[in-house]
């Protein structure tokens, strides 16, 4: 079962020694931002198609020459709205956990701290498309039906997160906490598109990235069969130290993609590796900022 009971045991004990430490590091215990006029700026973010234009602050842009518009607070609660990647890409483990499992896992200790400050939260799992969406709602049989859904997913297809934003941010009605796990695998404008998409319906956004440790050593010598999770394509392929240096910075070079985007929306970027001990992945990722597992 990917979620495993040990952790919720681990998740009650982290709240009853920190409970205070993780609450005002969370949602639950501090007031959430949303943007109108009439009270003062709080902060800036980049302008987006859309955004109203009035709210453009050029003293910024004559410094930057870049365009940001003005945010304001104004007290409501705020909703956690989680989403899974849950496609073919996440069906890998060859140290620790599945990638799906690990993910499933970080999003249920999100949701339970959620609901332990009594605020709501929304669960949903896509891959190519939007699927198994939980609407808003606060509790534990809410917590429960998440967990259910974690651990009968069926997981297939590729990701597209432009396709899942557009579908999902339909069903966001205020400004809200976005977190997003996945090993995201997939072409960066798509990634982007989707990413932009969800920060501009969302006070604060965290993007967890779950990797399988091979996947980024590439631990594996002589001629390997690769075979391609998602198409069902193989390949076998002398691992030659010039094509793991290769390799390496490829993987590189799309992983700081991934994070530099994050950081053009901000969003927190927090980068986490399947052997890596759950809870301490969890209480680390809760510390906030970027992150590298």
């Amino acid at each position: 079962m990917p979620v495993d009971a040990g952790f919720l045991e681990q998740l009650k004990e982290l709240q009853l020694i920190t409970r205070k430490k993780v609450s005002s590091a969370y949602s639950g215990g501090r007031a959430s931002i949303t943007y109108g006029r009439g009270i003062e700026p709080v902060d800036h973010r980049e302008y987006f198609p859309g955004d109203d234009f009035r709210l453009i602050d050029w003293k910024v842009y004559s410094r930057t020459e870049k365009l940001y518009i003005r945010r304001f607070e104004e007290e409501r609660d705020l909703t956690l709205h989680i989403l899974v990647d849950a496609s073919s890409s996440m069906d890998f483990a060859h140290r620790g956990m599945r990638k799906f499992d690990y993910a499933g896992s970080l999003a249920v200790a999100f949701e339970f701290v959620q609901i332990n400050a009594n605020e709501k939260f929304a669960h949903a799992l896509f891959s190519e498309r939007l699927r198994d969406v939980l609407a808003p709602n606060k509790g534990k049989h809410h917590l429960f039906k998440a967990i259910q859904l974690i651990n009968h997913a069926t997981l297939s297809g590729s990701t597209r997160m432009d396709v899942c934003a557009a579908q999902y941010t339909k069903m966001i009605k205020t400004k809200s906490y976005i977190v997003v796990l996945s090993d995201f695998m997939e072409p960066l404008d798509a990634l982007e598109n989707g990413l932009y998409r969800m920060a501009k319906h969302s006070k604060e956004m965290a993007i967890v990235q779950v990797l399988d440790p091979s996947e980024i050593e590439l631990a594996w010598g002589d001629d390997v069969k690769f075979e391609d999770i998602e198409t069902g394509a193989a390949d076998t392929t002398y691992l030659s130290p010039h094509f793991k240096r290769n390799y390496h910075s490829k993987v590189e070079e799309h992983n700081a993609a991934v994070q530099g985007i994050c950081e053009d929306i901000g969003a927190d970027f927090h980068q986490v590796t399947t052997d890596q001990q759950l809870l301490s992945a969890f209480i680390g990722i809760m510390g906030g900022g970027t992150h590298h597992g």
